[in-house]
């Protein structure tokens, strides 16, 4: 089971340190919505994303449903060099995997 991935990331350096920016492409369903039937939505939203440099793991968030639609995350990874790989991977409650990646420009 996947989601088709619209996820976008940028990185780049700013002072010695890596600035990261990203957008993910998810409903982020809280399981408490009702669709037009009455009908309960089940809940469907990000767990755990992970972040590595260089196949590195540098950060870990956890997420619930709490978190919005659509969720942009901006964080600071310090120090870095340009061409660096930044990967993004993201899990969901029902097992829904994303991937992304980019250089640091």
């Amino acid at each position: 089971m996947g989601l088709p991935s619209k996820d976008r990331i940028r990185a780049k350096l700013k002072a010695g340190d890596t600035v990261v920016r990203l957008l993910l492409s998810h409903p982020m369903h809280t399981g408490r919505a009702k669709n037009k039937a009455e009908e309960l939505i089940p809940a469907e939203f990000i767990q755990d994303i992970r972040c590595w440099r260089n196949n590195e793991e540098v950060l870990t968030i956890k997420c619930g449903t709490a978190t919005s639609r659509n969720p942009y995350f901006s964080f600071n990874l310090v120090g870095g060099e340009q061409g660096d790989k930044i990967a993004i991977r993201w899990v969901d409650n029902m097992g829904a995997k994303g991937l992304v990646e980019t250089d640091v420009k």
